[in-house]
């Protein structure tokens, strides 16, 4: 027992009376780190009633700034300071990698229209194709290094109606039946858009709004295939007076360049306009590789032919496609696909419709 006994303080006033001391000697001209102690009682302060309202008296400055003037046994009001937001929140932590849009195939549509679908390798279009594809690959590699250099595909017609997206289409899938390759196709037909009617709910955006500057990355528009994975597509997108003058325009030539260079193991394949029916396809011609001119029986004649030929005579690498041919009774050579997945049948020796 002493005369003078210890003042009965409660935690927090011992704090504050500690910092109003320290203000005093100059002692917090420093910030210094609060102690555990001290930060166990400023959470309890801050979850007290008296924490909400400062006590008549006491004067805070800052979170760092010394005390004023603090009444003896008054109340503290501790401000607390924003806490730091969650890491799930933070811009830097957000995913490089966001999942890709995908796009379906429309296995109706393609059956309906006599084309390729993923789930019938066997068929005999399926093996006329295999023929095209393998013709095409041995110039879209490189002999030595087996990468895709000459792989920008340009696939047109002289008229319109002669096959021109179908054989786009079967090509494309054709090709990104191949491991170790991807496939892109673009529906470069801005007019006359048709790669979109194979597959489910197409998106809106496009070729058109990546050329106009509306998009700015490739990625905001690419669609990789769910049903086909090596296979991406991108659309035509919004039609615009000016569609045209894009195609032909050299935001379209860079394109071409970035698509062609990115990957050593893509194949670019481009459905365009007729060759007789607009101008653009002379156009593009001068920037890719190789290029298919669907020719239709019975409906295309020389004068045409030709006339499309030296419109697109820029590209060094031209080959000719004879699209809806008449049927050959050649039930042997088109049932040979057919020997290794099913019984031999009389429906499986019949060919595919073309269109």
């Amino acid at each position: 027992m002493t005369d003078n006994p210890r003042e009965s303080l409660n935690l927090v006033e011992r704090m504050a009376k500690r910092m109003a001391a320290e203000a005093a000697q100059g002692v917090s001209a420093q910030p210094v780190a609060p102690s555990f102690a001290e930060r166990v009682a400023q959470k309890v302060a801050a979850g007290s009633p008296a924490a909400t309202q400062p006590a008549q008296g006491a004067v805070i400055k800052s979170a760092q700034g010394p005390l004023e003037s603090l009444p003896q046994n008054a109340a503290v009001a501790v401000t607390s300071l924003p806490a730091r937001p969650p890491v799930a929140d933070r811009a830097e932590d957000a995913p490089v990698n966001p999942v890709a849009k995908q796009v379906h195939l429309d296995f109706r549509a393609l059956r309906q229209n006599g084309m390729i679908t993923p789930d019938n390798i066997s068929s005999a279009l399926s093996n006329e194709y295999r023929a095209i594809k393998r013709k095409l690959l041995q110039k879209v590699r490189d002999p030595q290094t087996r990468a895709a250099t000459n792989n920008l595909v340009m696939i047109t017609s002289s008229l319109p109606g002669e096959g021109k997206t179908f054989s786009s289409t079967n090509l494309a899938l054709s090709l990104a039946a191949e491991r170790g390759l991807r496939v892109l196709l673009i529906d470069a037909d801005v007019i006359r858009p048709s790669v979109g009617n194979v597959f489910v709910s197409p998106p809106s955006e496009g070729l058109t709004d990546l050329l106009s500057g509306k998009v700015k990355q490739v990625s905001d528009v690419l669609y990789r295939c769910a049903d086909v994975p090596n296979l991406s597509v991108i659309f035509a997108g919004t039609p615009r007076r000016n569609s045209p003058e894009l195609i032909s325009s050299g935001q379209m030539a860079n394109l071409c360049r970035e698509l062609s260079t990115r990957y050593p193991d893509r194949v670019v394949v481009l459905d365009t306009p007729p060759v007789l029916a607009s101008s653009e396809p002379s156009i593009l011609a001068t920037y890719v590789h190789q290029l298919i001119m669907v020719v239709a029986s019975a409906q295309t004649d020389r004068h045409q032919l030709r006339k499309s030929l030296e419109a697109v005579s820029a590209c060094q690498n031209v080959s000719l496609l004879f699209n809806k041919a008449p049927r050959w009774n050649d039930a042997e050579y088109y049932g040979y696909y057919g020997y290794g997945y099913a019984p031999r049948t009389a429906s499986s020796d019949a060919t595919a419709p073309q269109s």
